[in-house]
């Protein structure tokens, strides 16, 4: 049987002349769904949220940054930021 390993996730956004980073979402950190990661990679599950980021955050003009961690307060594992362009 393979090793399976939960991971928790956040967001951050970066508008548009802004310096720093804010969190995104109901709290500091997330749990990575467990169904996302039975069949697949913690990167598929990360990169398929990153694709639907744009469209469902369509308001937002900035910086979009996911995170990964193996447990809250860790470094992350896996981290990847997308540019959100806002409405036009």
């Amino acid at each position: 049987m393979p090793y399976w390993q939960p991971y928790w996730w956040r967001l951050s956004f970066r508008a548009d002349g802004e310096p720093g980073w804010a969190a995104l979402g109901p709290g500091e950190f997330s749990r990575v769904p467990n169904d996302a990661l039975k069949n697949g990679s913690l990167e598929a599950w990360a990169d398929a949220l990153l694709e639907e980021a744009p469209g469902e955050l369509d308001d937002l003009r900035g910086d979009l940054r996911l995170e990964c961690f193996p447990e809250p307060g860790a470094e992350p594992v896996y981290s990847r930021e997308v540019r959100l362009s806002g409405r036009r």
